[in-house]
């Protein structure tokens, strides 16, 4: 047998430890929550990081590109913010209408057909002299030399192409 102070060692002992368990098992229990927090703060911190080291660039390319534009993407901007080609045309429309419409602002095509002109299928205005010997023709605008171009076919006509460039 053994002696009783023994016993009482041992039991003792044993109730120390399965008494301590709990608080040693809350302690690690705690501790990985503390690791896993911290963990989880640096890898958001460093995720951020990235981020901010991303940014850089970014802005850099960004300035670069807007600071030194070339010509062609100059001109790409500007097409594309300003070139309304069916406004221009319905601009356009609108003026020649209102040029034959006279004062009252009506009789646009009578007034077309008292001027003897016309326009052919292929879109060009047509005049017919009949009784005149001279034609002046204006044509409102600053144009070059480049812009005009008049074609003389001793078969067919004058023809007049004027071109506008914005």
């Amino acid at each position: 047998m053994l002696d009783a102070q023994v016993v009482t060692a041992v039991a003792t002992g044993n109730l120390k430890a399965i008494s301590e368990q709990p608080a040693m098992l809350s302690n690690l229990a705690y501790s990985n929550v503390v690791s896993t927090n911290n963990l989880g703060q640096q890898n958001a911190v460093s995720n951020q990081q990235a981020g901010n080291q991303l940014g850089v660039p970014l802005v850099a390319k960004a300035t670069n590109t807007i600071a030194n534009l070339g010509p062609m993407d100059s001109r790409s901007a500007v097409d594309v913010l300003t070139n309304d080609e069916l406004a221009q045309t319905i601009a356009d429309l609108k003026s020649a209408v209102q040029a034959f419409a006279g004062s009252g602002g009506g009789g646009g095509i009578l007034r077309l057909a008292d001027l003897q002109l016309r326009i052919d299928e292929q879109g060009r205005l047509v005049v017919v002299l009949s009784d005149r010997t001279s034609l002046d023709i204006f044509i409102p605008g600053s144009f070059t030399r480049e812009q005009v171009q008049v074609v003389a076919d001793s078969g067919s006509g004058v023809t007049i192409r004027v071109r506008k460039t914005r």
